[in-house]
């Protein structure tokens, strides 16, 4: 469960969000929308806690924004996978290294990680480039590799920040159905992105963003 309580961020030369209110349910899959600057990706900064609230409290599992730690900030990390735009892979490095790395930092065997590092990328269609860079990588196939990232340590929540972004349509199509896959396998997911041809027809909950604040289930024009 994420919930969010009366909670409001300040910028110093931009609006932030303004008195949200919502609850993000587990197992959910939830789309974020709204033009750019609209607050989704604060949204989701306080939601991995990367930022605090100005005020209200955020709540994301066990952990509240009103009491956390920086060593309790880390924990939660653990169980919140993030994937960006901007897919923030190690380049020179292999599929199966930047895959690996999260499980490689936590201390995991070698055993136990080629086990799982192999069988997610097996999942996201990419066994046969296991050994190429990253860097070779097409734009579509580097997001797999990141969202394969994000979810290796079994996150109970996958943020998604504009995850098509960069991508053309078949490859934003391709990544939409992984995305979907990893929800129906019990992973909350919280996407926000503007493309709205992309989930014209999703069965998927909506919020609607602007201009820093929210409301629920508005029709797409």
């Amino acid at each position: 469960m994420v919930k969010f309580e009366n909670v409001s961020v300040d910028y110093l030369y931009s609006e932030g969000l303004k008195d949200i209110n919502i609850e993000f349910p587990d197992k959910e899959f939830s789309l974020i929308l709204g033009a750019t600057g609209s607050g989704k990706s604060t949204l989701l900064r306080l939601i991995y806690m990367d930022i605090e609230p100005t005020s209200g409290i955020v709540e994301v599992g066990q952990w509240s924004s009103r009491k956390v730690s920086a060593r309790k900030i880390k924990k939660l990390r653990r169980s919140v996978g993030v994937v960006f735009q901007d897919f923030r892979l190690i380049e020179n490095m292999s599929v199966y290294e930047n895959v690996a790395l999260p499980l490689i930092i936590e201390g995991y065997s070698r055993k136990y990680i080629k086990r799982k590092v192999e069988t997610i990328i097996d999942e996201i269609g990419l066994l046969d480039s296991i050994n190429q860079k990253a860097g070779t990588l097409s734009k579509g196939e580097e997001q797999r590799v990141a969202i394969a990232r994000a979810i290796v340590k079994n996150p109970f929540v996958l943020l998604a920040d504009e995850p098509t972004g960069n991508l053309d349509p078949e490859s934003s199509v391709t990544v939409f159905n992984l995305l979907k896959k990893i929800n129906k396998l019990g992973t909350a997911v919280i996407m926000a992105t503007h493309d709205y041809l992309l989930i014209k027809d999703a069965p998927y909950r909506r919020v609607m963003m602007d201009c820093g604040r929210i409301s629920e289930n508005q029709e797409i024009e």
